[in-house]
């Protein structure tokens, strides 16, 4: 393995790591009306895009390339309105008084959670256009395109789990008295929706 390489792949998924995007806003939103375990399973869906993201990056084919273009901005719009009938249900948990809404899913937090990493622009950038960079030919690619892949999603995740966290505790803390969780997940799930579904419109190719 290349060590300089190496150094600069940890600097720079560092970097990409500690800036929060989608995935990070949809964990913590789940993390205020659920719990942490909504937002591990939600970090575990989002692990996943990852991996499908350092796939296609290794594979390096043209037509895997070009039919990502053409699928992904479907799949924004449906990871979209998938996000935003989770945020109804959680305005529609506000307005009753049954205890009934503070659970979820396992599998609607992880396919969530899957989507809104797969269509994230940002790490489509990050592993189209870099994650090759820091492949040394002079080595086994594979072994290093599993050594970085594993880096990755660990430092991805517990980027991820640690701003959940910290939004968690300080909501919980500070606006739980005089606003309602499930109105204040609500609206995260509904920004997050709305970006998907208006980012993967503007993309869907207009031939």
């Amino acid at each position: 393995m290349d060590y300089l390489l190496f150094v600069a792949f940890l600097t720079t998924t560092l970097f990409f790591v500690a800036t929060p995007g989608p995935s990070v806003a949809f964990a913590s939103a789940q993390a205020i009306k659920y719990g942490q375990r909504a937002m591990f399973v939600t970090v575990a869906g989002d692990a996943l895009g990852t991996v499908v993201h350092i796939a296609v990056a290794v594979s390096s084919l043209t037509a895997l390339m070009a039919l990502s273009a053409l699928v992904l901005p479907f799949l924004q719009v449906a990871g979209g309105v998938f996000i935003l009938f989770m945020a109804y249900h959680s305005f529609r948990d506000a307005g009753s008084q049954s205890k009934a809404g503070g659970q979820t899913t396992g599998k609607a937090s992880f396919w969530a959670g899957f989507f809104a990493c797969v269509t994230n622009p940002k790490a489509i950038v990050f592993f189209v256009a870099l994650f090759p960079a820091f492949i040394s030919p002079d080595h086994n690619v594979i072994v290093q395109s599993i050594v970085y892949g594993a880096i990755f999603v660990i430092m991805d995740a517990l980027s991820i789990v640690g701003y959940a966290m910290l939004a968690m505790h300080t909501v919980r803390r500070t606006t739980s008295r005089w606003m309602n969780v499930d109105v204040l997940s609500g609206i995260g799930l509904a920004g997050v929706g709305i970006a998907m579904v208006i980012k993967g419109l503007r993309a869907v190719p207009s031939n």
